[in-house]
């Protein structure tokens, strides 16, 4: 009976849902909870080892594989379109997990035309620059070029946006079957690089996943090509198994204080009503509360900074603690 359920809580499986994200689960007990809370919405269920990255089908990978990464002008759904303004490419060998070619352009939207000012923000980008861009058709015929080349049979993405973005931007431009199989080759990794570092479900931004692995690229985070990059490099470091074992420990202890820390917070919003001499004392509290209360207890630093943020809440402030005590998470 023992062996029979160290069998099952060593299995593992990947539950892909319809909108193209999938969780992680461990032992096939877990599977008829996932299909209760996502009923309806489950697209495929199987099972995978703690060193899935490694054991992909080579088949199904081919010779080469390819790291996307799309910037994109976020819309209104009921009157503006979601649409694509840059696409970052990288082609890599498989086996030896070398660069053989890459590939960047701009693209001119075609309804969303102008440019938010948190998509500006974010990736840099300048209005004049994208209206002078080639448009999607002559973009992603370059990469379909590409695709052809190199023969790529799948395509690595980090989070659960780029696919359905891709797929509903071609049902816009009305592209062909050859750009719907490379959508339905996306695969997202960031699941999946989360689970192998941290053996539990979740994710991380490609930033905080890169800084574990002590990965980096020349140049801004948010150009496409620059986070295909780093993709890959991170990619590369988790099936190389290049993970700092230093860094690794230190985020694994963080997660845990994150995880106690949210699960304390009681407050969402600041509150209004105290005196500024009130104030003043919670503050002092606060500071006393921080230099006072030592515990080599992960869960109950995270519980202390809760408590910590949440009095800032009911004084009227925003919380920070989160902020300023967790590095890597």
């Amino acid at each position: 009976m023992n062996k029979n359920r160290n069998e099952q809580d060593n299995r593992w499986y990947e539950i892909t849902l319809k909108d193209q994200s999938s969780r992680i689960v461990k032992g096939q007990q877990s599977i008829p909870a996932i299909k209760r809370k996502y009923k309806g919405k489950i697209r495929s269920i199987r099972r995978i080892t703690l060193q899935g990255l490694r054991n992909r089908p080579k088949e199904k990978l081919g010779e080469y594989i390819a790291f996307l990464d799309l910037e994109y002008n976020t819309g209104d759904q009921n009157a503006y379109p979601t649409e694509i303004i840059s696409v970052g490419l990288l082609i890599v060998e498989r086996k030896s997990l070398t660069e053989k070619e890459s590939y960047y352009s701009l693209v001119r939207p075609k309804i969303n035309t102008v440019l938010n000012p948190y998509c500006q923000e974010l990736t840099g980008l300048k209005q004049v620059e994208v209206d002078h861009a080639p448009d999607f058709g002559t973009v992603f015929g370059e990469v379909m070029k590409l695709y052809r080349r190199w023969n790529i049979r799948q395509t690595f993405v980090f989070g659960n946006a780029d696919k359905p973005v891709f797929l509903d931007n071609l049902r816009l431009y009305q592209g062909g079957d050859e750009l719907e199989r490379i959508g339905e080759s996306m695969r997202d990794l960031s699941q999946s690089l989360f689970f192998t570092l941290f053996e539990k479900e979740g994710s991380l931004s490609l930033e905080k996943t890169s800084r574990i692995l002590d990965v980096s690229v020349d140049g801004e985070i948010h150009h496409a090509l620059n986070d295909a990059r780093l993709l890959f490099l991170c990619y590369r470091a988790v099936v190389k198994g290049e993970i700092p074992s230093d860094r690794l420990s230190m985020a694994r202890d963080e997660l845990l204080i994150r995880e106690a820390y949210h699960r304390g917070r009681r407050f969402e919003e600041p509150k209004s009503g105290m005196s500024q001499e009130k104030k003043e004392e919670a503050l002092l509290l606060i500071d006393e509360m921080l230099r006072s209360v030592k515990t080599e207890s992960l869960k109950e630093k995270g519980k202390l900074l809760a408590l910590c943020d949440d009095i800032l809440l009911v004084t009227g402030e925003r919380p920070r603690f989160q902020k300023e005590y967790f590095h890597w998470i």
